[in-house]
């Protein structure tokens, strides 16, 4: 490539700028396949590459990248398109391209995670064809969704023979037809326990009890045979026949305590046939070693328990515990647990309890931040939608933000604040949307504007062929290039012909300019040797510790510095970095030593800042005495705390002040405040009364609302709490209101305690009895 190249018009999918070929590949139709694959096989940019890919729904393109593409990230998405289409989430593909692409995977994980997910029994159980290991088989045999799929890979493991396997399915498959199969391959006593203790299925827990039952009720009928042939060989005995016939009940009680009161109810008799005295033994030897089992499985439970409370998996803690707790529960009803087993074990379950809060409070503040995080991104985006003077780069660039939460919105703390984002979102891009077309027609329009710019241009290139002052003409060639960049954007049409012109005369100028570069290259030789002496000067002040002298001396070294012109070109960083380098050292160790100094002014700042957050949220309390105790216990505290830097000091103390004296202001006027509250309510109900005047007909349920005035007015208000002339104006007016109200709708409170004429009649009738009781005396 030439000087110029770089500044020639480009297609938008061939731009230099990625961010321009990641635009152009967001507004590709789905429809152009063979662009989106050419720009993801090819794109020199990751990120570009990575968005070609999740618009690519070829899957022989996807396996080539997901097999062949130098970026990780980029192999990744490319194998997450093909696992989507396999599991047919895009409505534009169907089973043709859903089983190619499970054809094209070649992960034995991804078939197996294929075969556990898929919904099409074609697609399951193309991908279960293709899976062979058996913790793999397992997997599916307990989860896929697709019925065929369980069921052959369960034939498959049975097939193997792989009794652990088959175990990890009846424990924990997700389905009744896999996991109740799995239990009737079991038939070992020990697996249905556990089948029992920790299964997660019902019905697979169901079926283990039941085949437990069938082979303790065969055995009980055996031992029940014996005991028969046992009591017939010793009829002549009858005392012995009930003890025996204990020993030979069915297995569903305790052994062991069918044998001691066995013992306990027959205790002058004893057996004499040794058969049956071998098989009392071998009875209460059975018992006892049944108890002792189940203390030992106890004692391993608790051990297991203790070792799955330290799992660095919590998820896998968790199921863990909870099947260990259930099979806890079982083993101990009627047991007595040893006690270290038992603290073991509570304790085991207290860490998992300790852990799982933890891990919720964890997961809570991690949605707090990501809405913090969502938030912080809107508040980024959403100004831009009021102002004027947008470019289309940002509009782009904030677009491109939005539809990056849209497309994976991180979990929120609420369902509400999901909801609430997801508006916002949606608000910003229909917003967004129309002004991003505006700025790209705008964009076009510029386009052909900088047609006749480029023709200037190219003038002024050819103008300087002439011209006999190179280092001016070396500046002016250095400008022209700047604004042809500027302009660069030009219809396609005129472009090549632009182009050529200009890059013709500007090689023609430039090869007069190779003296003048020449010259200028031997003086940056010699300025990098002036470099270089200033390099070695400040590396042998660096680990000096004469402060102050040493820093002036640096300062003037850099001063010395910009008086030098530039180096030779490529060189300009290397003995810049190693200048800097060399300055850094003294004054990052200079100011080491400055901020020791510093620590006890920054933690006396923050125990005052603390001190003024506890002030501020006390200012505007109501509860007075406490607040006010609290306060001066604070003040009191902030005179204890050091001084702070001076710049800060006085904000500080105003603002701890200001807190404070805001509090007493409002403690000193807390009486007037209640007494302005009591007037405030007398005025809202004589306010409520004189409001049923303004309507000419009566208003509903009159007679119950100016009821309840009258009663709030005399439980509630009264005349307490304010002044007795204002409590005397109040009751005058609320009771000319009352009046006015029963004068204006007399028929709202006939025949009621508020009718005048009911009561004037009520008032006769008592003079009446008043007076006729004067005359009996």
């Amino acid at each position: 490539m030439t000087l110029l190249d770089r500044f020639r018009t480009q297609a938008r999918d061939k731009h230099s700028d990625p961010l321009v070929r990641l635009a152009f590949v967001d507004e590709v139709p789905l429809a152009e396949r063979a662009t989106i694959a050419a720009i993801a096989r090819e794109d020199d940019d990751p990120r570009v590459r990575k968005a070609a890919v999740a618009k690519l729904m070829a899957p022989a393109d996807l396996a080539a990248i997901a097999r062949d593409d130098r970026d990780e990230s980029v192999r990744a998405q490319a194998a997450t398109m093909l696992r989507d289409i396999a599991l047919e989430s895009f409505e534009e593909l169907g089973e043709t391209e859903s089983l190619e692409a499970v054809d094209l995977t070649t992960d034995p994980r991804a078939l197996a995670h294929l075969a556990r997910t898929a919904v099409r029994d074609t697609v399951a159980l193309r991908a279960l064809g293709r899976v062979s290991d058996a913790h793999m088989l397992g997997a599916v045999a307990r989860h896929a969704v697709a019925e065929l799929a369980r069921r052959r890979a369960f034939e498959m493991l049975r097939d193997q023979n792989d009794r652990s396997e088959l175990l990890g399915v009846a424990l924990n498959g997700d389905f009744k037809d896999t996991t109740v199969a799995a239990v009737d391959f079991l038939s070992e006593r020990t697996d249905l326990d556990q089948i029992i203790a920790r299964g997660r299925n019902k019905s697979a827990v169901k079926r283990a009890r039941a085949l437990v039952r069938d082979a303790e009720a065969q055995a009980a009928r055996v031992a029940a045979d014996v005991a028969a042939a046992a009591m017939a060989a010793i009829a002549a005995e009858p005392a012995v026949v009930e003890p025996l016939s204990e020993l030979a009940s069915p297995p569903h009680g305790d052994p062991l305590a069918a044998v001691v009161a066995a013992e306990e109810e027959t205790p002058a008799i004893a057996l004499t046939d040794p058969e049956l005295i071998a098989a009392a033994e071998a009875a209460r030897v059975a018992a006892e070693a049944a108890i002792a089992k189940r203390q030992e499985r106890l004692a391993a439970v608790a051990a297991e328990a203790t070792v799955a409370a330290a799992e660095p998996d919590l998820a896998v803690a968790r199921r863990q515990l909870q099947v260990l707790r259930r099979e806890w529960r079982t083993l101990s009803e009627a047991l007595t647990v040893d006690e270290a087993v038992s603290a073991t074990f509570l304790a085991a379950d207290a860490q998992m309890v300790s852990r799982e809060h933890e891990a919720h409070e964890a997961d809570a503040k991690a949605r707090r931040d990501a809405l913090v995080r969502v938030n912080q991104v809107l508040g980024r985006v959403e100004p831009l939608i009021g102002k004027d003077d947008l470019t289309l780069k940002a509009v782009d660039r904030a677009m491109r933000d939005v539809r990056g939460l849209q497309s994976s919105m991180p979990a929120l703390p609420s369902k509400q604040d999901f909801e609430v984002v997801s508006a916002r979102v949606k608000a910003v891009l229909e917003a967004l949307t129309p002004k991003s077309v505006e700025l790209r027609e705008a964009q076009d329009w510029k386009r052909f504007a900088n047609v006749s710019l480029q023709e200037q241009l190219c003038t002024r290139m050819e103008a300087l062929k002439v011209a006999e002052d190179l280092e001016a003409v070396a500046r002016e060639v250095r400008e022209l290039q700047e604004r042809w960049r500027a302009a660069a954007d030009v219809p396609r049409a005129q472009a090549d012909a632009l182009w050529r012109r200009f890059k013709t005369a500007h090689d023609e100028v430039w090869a007069r300019c190779e003296a003048f570069f020449a010259a200028q290259h031997a003086q940056r030789t010699e300025n990098l040797a002036k470099k270089v002496a200033l390099c070695e000067k400040a590396e042998s002040l660096a680990d000096s510790t004469q402060w102050i002298q040493t820093a002036d001396e640096i300062k003037a070294l850099q001063t010395a510095w910009k008086e030098i012109g530039p180096v030779s070109r490529g060189k300009e960083k290397a003995i810049w970095d190693r200048f800097r380098i060399a300055c850094d050292r003294f004054f990052t160790r200079r100011h080491e030593d400055l901020t020791s100094r510093k620590a006890g002014w920054a933690e006396n700042l923050a125990r005052k800042e603390a001190l003024c957050v506890r002030a501020e949220a006390l200012a505007q309390s109501t509860d007075w005495d406490p607040a006010a105790a609290e306060i001066k216990k604070l003040q009191a505290e902030w005179k204890t705390i050091g001084a702070v830097k001076k710049t800060r000091s006085e904000a500080l103390w105003q603002r701890f002040r200001g807190a404070c004296d805001t509090f007493f202001e409002r403690y000193a006027r807390r009486h007037d405040m209640a007494r302005a509250d009591r007037v405030a309510a007398r005025e809202a109900l004589c306010a409520e009364m004189e409001g049923l005047l303004s309507t000419d007909e009566a208003p509903a349920e009159l007679l119950a609302t100016v009821r309840g005035l009258r009663g709030r007015w005399l439980t509630e208000v009264g005349g307490r709490g304010v002044e007795p002339d204002t409590a005397r104006q109040f009751d005058q007016r609320f009771t000319a209101a009352l009046n006015a109200v029963v004068a204006k709708y007399p028929a709202a409170f006939a025949s009621s305690d508020l009718d005048p004429e009911a009561s004037r009649k009520r008032m006769e009738s008592l003079v009446v009895k008043a007076e006729a009781l004067a005359k009996s005396l």
